[in-house]
């Protein structure tokens, strides 16, 4: 009986039985309190929530969302108002965006490399930071990973119209809402459809595809320019060095020689890409990702080099020990065997480290502003509206309703200001930033009412005394 059991349990059942035990894993190292969310994410999750709750609030104001928001529509029908269901939601993408990065690495290459690279990059401190934080990059890579597989259903079936095409068009669009480099999808659609030569009546669907997928990626391109809700730029190196050491919080000073380490295996790898030409769907839209990423350095873009390095890397390192000769396992598997263990080792590490910032309830420098605007809105029960460059952040902290700043055009003139933006208690922002700096000037030309109460790393929170004399 045991005997018959035991030649029924295949790989797979294996792998997923350890995927089962990694997600209990990923549960214990989660914060569960309203901090650490990235504001895009928080904006998705309040404007569903308001439309549940039937609440008026100020949500349809902080921005055009990105399409994230459809997707947490699911948690809405039982997990209306839970942090931890939409965490739990985004792990499950995670995981899912695995099993098909697995699937994509055993059929171009082995499915040995594709194991370690799945394994590495699910116990990889960034991966946890980017599920913590609900971050766009886990939906970006999953974009990324499913439109491979819709495009080759498309090719399977291109003498029909399967819904595989409109789930890519969906896809597409999806992408360009979430990041800068969700605009690496449709630019790998147009570099390799461009050029292939069909029969008159294929030629005319793939034109119409084009079309389609253009102008989808077109219309989210314009409503999202800007893209606003993403976490604020760091320098490129301290946000690939976040890939090794893991969340800044417990850094003292940005990870730059982790980071030169990350940076020269990345340019490796897409320099050795682009030599061997051998372009496909998923390998090229990540790579082009990657050098949109350059643009806008942060933790998304820090996950998506993590991925090229693994799944582009991992094979040029398993050819490299082809070409040595050697018939041994030092020979054969040396190197990777020294990059698993080393790997293994930090990774391991940096995400124990991460289980101290729930432990020690430890915070962001935004985070810390947001606790003290917390605490203000509970002394000040009967009056307290707030205007906050996070506001979605804020809401969620405050539980209260919240403003984003005023706009510039009324930051000109202090009686105009003070007319427009009657109401508000509290201002909230980083007087350093550079679209904070009229706004900051205006606050100090006011002095007689508006006061500084909190100044901390992360900004200032002004109270206006609107009752005081000149």
């Amino acid at each position: 009986m045991l005997s018959k059991i035991i030649d029924s349990i295949q790989p797979r059942h294996i792998g997923l039985l350890a995927m089962c035990g990694l997600a209990f894993l990923y549960m214990a190292l989660f914060r569960y309190d309203s901090y650490g969310i990235e504001e895009g994410a928080a904006r998705a999750l309040l404007i569903n929530w308001s439309i549940i709750d039937k609440v008026a609030n100020a949500t349809a104001l902080f921005g055009i969302p990105d399409l994230r928001s459809l997707m947490f529509i699911f948690l809405d029908i039982h997990w209306a108002g839970s942090l931890p269901a939409a965490k739990m939601f985004t792990l499950f993408m995670v995981f899912a965006t695995a099993l098909m990065l697995y699937r994509w690495g055993e059929n171009n290459d082995s499915a040995e490399t594709s194991t370690i690279a799945t394994a590495l990059l699910l116990i990889a401190p960034i991966t946890v930071m980017q599920v913590d934080s609900i971050s766009s990059g886990v939906f970006l890579l999953f974009c990324f990973i499913c439109a491979f597989w819709l495009e080759k259903m498309y090719d399977d079936n291109r003498h029909t119209l399967p819904g595989s095409i409109f789930m890519l068009i969906l896809i597409s669009a999806f992408a360009v809402s979430l990041h800068p480099m969700g605009l690496a999808l449709p630019i790998a659609l147009l570099l390799l459809w461009l050029p292939k030569k069909d029969n008159l009546v294929d030629s005319k669907k793939r034109r119409n595809l084009m079309i389609g997928i253009g102008s989808s990626s077109m219309v989210l391109l314009i409503m999202r320019w800007g893209w606003s809700g993403l976490e604020s730029q760091g320098g490129h190196l301290a946000s690939l060095g976040a890939i090794l050491s893991g969340s800044p919080i417990l850094q003292a000073t940005p990870p730059i020689g982790y980071g030169l380490i990350v940076a020269s295996l990345l340019s490796f790898t897409i320099a050795v890409y682009i030599y061997r030409r051998y372009f496909e769907l998923f390998s090229l839209t990540l790579v082009i990702a990657c050098l949109i990423g350059l643009l806008r350095p942060d933790t998304s873009w820090a996950l998506m080099a993590l991925t090229c390095i693994l799944f582009l890397g991992l094979p040029m390192l398993t050819a490299l020990h082809r070409k040595t000769g050697i018939q041994n396992l030092i020979g054969q598997r040396g190197l990777i065997l020294i990059l698993i263990v080393v790997c293994t080792s930090i990774f391991t590490s940096a995400d124990k480290h991460y289980r101290m910032i729930s432990q020690l309830k430890l915070k962001s420098d935004v985070d810390y502003l947001l606790t003290s605007a917390a605490a203000i809105a509970n002394e000040n029960k009967d009056e307290f509206i707030i205007a906050s460059q996070w506001p979605a952040r804020t809401m969620l902290a405050t539980k209260r309703d919240v403003l984003p700043l005023p706009p510039q055009r009324i930051l000109k003139d202090a009686t105009i200001f003070s007319e427009k933006t009657a109401g508000i208690t509290h201002f909230m922002f980083d007087p350093n930033a550079t679209k904070n700096k009229a706004l900051a000037r205006i606050s100090a030309s006011l002095g007689h009412q508006m006061e500084a109460i909190e100044l901390l790393p992360a900004g200032v929170i002004i109270q206006v005394n609107r009752g005081k004399p000149n």
